[in-house]
């Protein structure tokens, strides 16, 4: 009898231990933000948690059939208990209908369909340049580069959802504006903000007098910031075939992105920093959320064949062992969760970024480390051929 015990406990044991192994950090942090941080019950309509509304929609295309309904079931609670205030009245409204519009896409229920439709109708009155970009700020009229991603991700899925190619026209205009006025030609990068009448900046958490007076952009260029246009880009070229008449167009933006990011990052621990080209800056400091943004569109740019040398591999290696060792903590017995998470940022000079609350976890946080990670898993196969 006491021989039967053992051998079933070292059986249970090491069923035990072949579990753990199979589950990765990516798997932890994914079960932490569903069921302990971000619960589908507790999602509000706010851009923060359309970060992660977002990984849960992408964890459904990737996943395996027997686990996409866990994913399914979160989005639809999300999208269910907040349809009555679900608004598109300003760029990180619209984020979450990113939600409804998958939902219609799966389901074919115009229910979401009407209320995406909705949410559509509120985005194309938002305050506007005189060439069209949508402004970030209901007040004022600024382009940020924030902005690519809010709207960006829903007028995408919209246009898979439904095929209208307005969806698509709108979301090509947006990306060229916000270019136009953002990036920085030495970098590739973008400068988090542009503002259309130089006025004083007595906004909600902006640095005051931000804007160049003679350019009317800001200083820098936020490491997030970049982040949200290049996981927008890779979702994009990974979203159309290459044979679509704008493919061309994206796959060049996201490679000048991508092209300076190899020399960028720091070598030691994986992370590109709070802002990236000033990597030799004492004040800086290393950023997850940018950190796995950035690993995720180089990821993407080595799978389709944008990028191949071995630096990007190289980078992508880096950047995922990097945020286990420095990134990943552990969140009481069971789950793991994020640390070096920039909070929310407005837009300001050098000093305004390096003194932002440097936190944990954070929606944004967990769903872009969820994201790479997740990619970096599946697409292995894709930077060995690169590689070789």
């Amino acid at each position: 009898m006491y021989q039967k015990i053992r051998i079933c406990f070292f059986i249970t044991v090491l069923a035990f231990v072949q579990i753990c192994s199979a589950q990765s950090w990516v798997d932890s942090l994914d079960s932490y933000a569903r069921e302990s941080y971000l619960p589908a019950s507790q999602y509000k309509w706010r851009w923060t948690h359309a970060a992660l509304l977002n990984t849960m929609i992408k964890e459904y295309m990737l996943s395996k059939p027997q686990q996409k309904q866990a994913y399914f079931d979160y989005i639809k609670k999300a999208m269910d208990d907040t349809y009555a205030v679900a608004n598109g009245k300003t760029p990180n409204a619209v984020a979450s209908a990113t939600g409804l519009a998958f939902l219609y896409k799966v389901t074919g229920n115009v229910r979401y369909k009407t209320k995406a439709e909705k949410v559509y109708s509120d985005y194309l009155k938002i305050r506007r340049t005189k060439e069209g970009g949508v402004s970030h700020l209901m007040l004022f009229t600024e382009l940020w580069d924030d902005t690519v991603f809010m709207v960006g991700e829903f007028l995408l899925t919209m246009y898979e959802a439904t095929g209208d190619e307005n969806y698509l026209k709108e979301f090509m205009k947006q990306l060229r504006l916000h270019r136009d006025k953002l990036q920085n030609k030495d970098y590739g990068l973008w400068v988090h903000g542009w503002d259309s009448n130089n006025k004083i900046h007595c906004t909600f958490c902006s640095q005051m007098h931000w804007a160049d007076k003679e350019t009317r952009r800001s200083a820098e260029m936020w490491g997030r910031g970049n982040g949200w246009i290049v996981v927008t880009l890779s979702d994009a070229l990974e979203m159309l075939p290459e044979s679509n008449a704008y493919w061309n167009e994206l796959s060049g933006y996201l490679k000048e992105m991508v092209t300076h990011l190899p020399e960028l990052q720091d070598k030691e621990t994986g992370h590109w920093y709070q802002l990236p080209v000033r990597n030799t800056d004492p004040s800086n400091w290393m950023e997850s959320s940018c950190t796995a943004m950035f690993a995720y569109g180089i990821n993407t740019a080595l799978k389709l064949g944008v990028v191949s040398n071995s630096a990007y591999i190289t980078c992508v290696d880096r950047a995922y062992r990097g945020l286990r060792e420095y990134s990943i903590i552990q969140a009481g017995k069971k789950y793991l969760t994020t640390q070096n998470v920039c909070t929310g940022t407005c837009i300001g000079n050098k000093a305004y970024y390096f003194k932002r609350k440097c936190t944990q976890g954070k929606p944004y946080g967990l769903g872009m480390c969820i994201q790479f990670g997740l990619r970096y898993e599946l697409d292995k196969g894709y930077r060995s051929a690169a590689e070789k």
